[in-house]
């Protein structure tokens, strides 16, 4: 059989060879192209993203190292806010907080306004990322902020929390635009979170040698009564407990371990023969009651000139004193400036709030004297706010401030004690940086918490104690109880550092 003709089929096999080679560079071509593009994209959304970061970094710097917060009678004035809405708002206006250009829908917003330059010279600026310019830019809302009265500082503190929002951007062939959010915030942290705290180490910073009793209750349900959890008790050493003594809470150290304390074997934590019940909320039940701190805990001294201001006249017999207000100099003022204190017999003295003289507004009251001494029937007493025709008196917090000069028992409560008819602690606060006695005897009822993280506090008596004290060494030899009031632990707090909580990120 014949065969057909075959000529030129090796060359449409080439032309296919050629075709289907090309097509495979093409691909392989746009493939790489894409990868390329790929990767500038890449390269473009993290130079932004660093871009925002280094915004979000540079405003979280200024809020950390030179922007002064508003404060109770400062020159940026609390007042000027509403601190009950969430955003912050104007109080005149009502329009929300903010700072930096225009984002979200929301526009600069500040009462003072170097801030706002200032804001803006901190966090608007560029970055250099290869051959391109990143440009980013920070706004920040305030969405919180409140007042509190730190133990150890009788001027109030002011906590808050801003949103911040970053922008990165690159322009030029390609565009790339990324948003950085966080939240800035100044922590609070209780002041009081026992019963009492001794800053003491070694066996016996707490000791019991009576029949005493720690528990808790509420100043806000006061007809509620005492409950048997909460009661905590914490130092830096050991507690020593008498047979009979109950705590119904638990008890916090750094130092572990429950048996004989010392005897060459170390500090251990829990010793004595008492109870401590582990009892921490009404629902859970009691657990373990040693808690293991993770380090020793340091409470600085509260900040109390060395002397009383002139003048500082002795006070003998029944008084009202006249106080100061929250931002009032340690010296050259009368009002709120006392020497000795001493009620004995049936006398009172009484520490009123801040009436400012102007305005007619009560405010905290402050108070520096040099000691306090109740003797016999001796009574130590605060009063609220003035009534007025539609408004009853209401209770704010005194804060008595106690020098101590030439006198190692600078605060005696050995009389009727305390009389805070309000039940609530954070009504009156004494402070105390020396190393001194505190002595707490009687038969009477106080409320009131004691900040002296230096001194020997001393429970005599059969008396109870509501609230909270803080102090180097605690004892108590009596029959007397302490009450911790549960919400001290949201209402004197102190600030701490500016931290950023959350972060999240998006791109355009």
């Amino acid at each position: 059989m014949k065969r057909s003709k075959q000529k030129g089929v090796a060359l449409i096999f080439a032309l296919i060879f050629v075709l289907v080679l090309s097509v495979t560079a093409a691909t392989l071509m746009f493939l790489s192209q894409s990868e390329t593009w790929s990767s500038m994209n890449y390269r473009l959304m993290t130079q932004s993203r660093y871009g925002a970061e280094a915004g979000l970094h540079a405003a979280a710097n200024y809020f950390m190292n030179n922007y002064t917060v508003p404060l109770v009678g400062g020159a940026d004035p609390l007042s000027a806010y509403n601190v009950n809405a969430s955003p912050v708002t104007l109080a005149v206006g009502g329009n929300p907080i903010a700072l930096g250009p225009t984002m979200n829908g929301i526009s600069a917003n500040y009462p003072v306004p170097t801030v706002l330059t200032a804001f803006n010279n901190a966090s608007q600026g560029s970055l250099t990322g290869g051959n391109n310019t990143v440009k980013y830019s920070v706004s920040a809302e305030l969405l919180s902020m409140r007042a509190v009265y730190q133990c150890g500082n009788s001027q109030p503190l002011t906590a808050q929390l801003w949103r911040l929002t970053s922008h990165g951007d690159i322009t030029g062939a390609r565009n790339a635009e990324v948003e950085v959010s966080a939240l800035l915030e100044s922590h609070l942290t209780p002041c009081y979170n026992y019963a009492a705290f001794a800053t003491g180490t070694g066996c016996g910073a707490i000791n019991f040698t009576g029949n005493g009793t720690v528990d808790s209750y509420d100043s806000s349900n006061f007809a509620a009564g005492q409950q048997q959890y909460d009661g905590n008790l914490g130092s830096n050493g050991n507690l020593n407990t008498a047979n009979n003594t109950n705590v119904y809470g638990t008890f916090s150290s750094p130092d572990k371990g429950v048996g004989a304390c010392g005897g060459g074997a170390g500090v251990d934590a829990l010793s004595g023969g008492g109870n401590v019940t582990g009892c921490q909320t009404a629902t859970t039940g009691c657990g373990t009651p040693l808690v293991t701190l993770p380090q020793t805990v340091t409470l600085l001294p509260p900040t109390i000139p060395n002397s009383t201001p002139n003048p500082s006249p002795d006070e003998t017999s029944a008084v009202t004193l006249a106080a100061c207000g929250v931002n009032c100099p340690h010296n050259g003022v009368a009002n709120g400036s006392y020497g000795d204190i001493t009620m004995n017999g049936n006398d009172t003295v009484t520490f009123v709030p801040y009436v400012d003289p102007a305005t007619k507004i009560c405010s905290v009251g402050t108070y520096y004297i040099n000691s306090i001494k109740l003797t016999g029937n001796g009574t130590m007493t605060v009063a609220p706010c003035p009534a007025t025709s539609t408004t009853p008196g209401v209770y704010v917090p005194v804060i008595v401030n106690v020098v101590g000069q030439g006198n190692n028992s600078p605060i005696t409560l050995t009389g009727n004690g305390i009389q805070n008819p309000s039940m609530n602690p954070a009504m009156l606060q004494l402070q105390y940086a020396g190393n001194g006695t505190v002595t707490l005897t009687g038969n009477g009822a106080s409320a009131a918490c004691i900040y002296a993280p230096n001194a020997l506090a001393s429970f005599t008596g059969n008396g109870a104690w509501w609230g909270s004290i803080i102090a180097n060494k605690v004892g108590s030899t009596g029959n007397g109880a302490m009450h911790y009031d549960r919400r001290l632990s949201a209402n004197l707090m102190t600030v701490g550092n500016w931290t950023l909580d959350t972060f999240t990120w998006s791109k355009y």
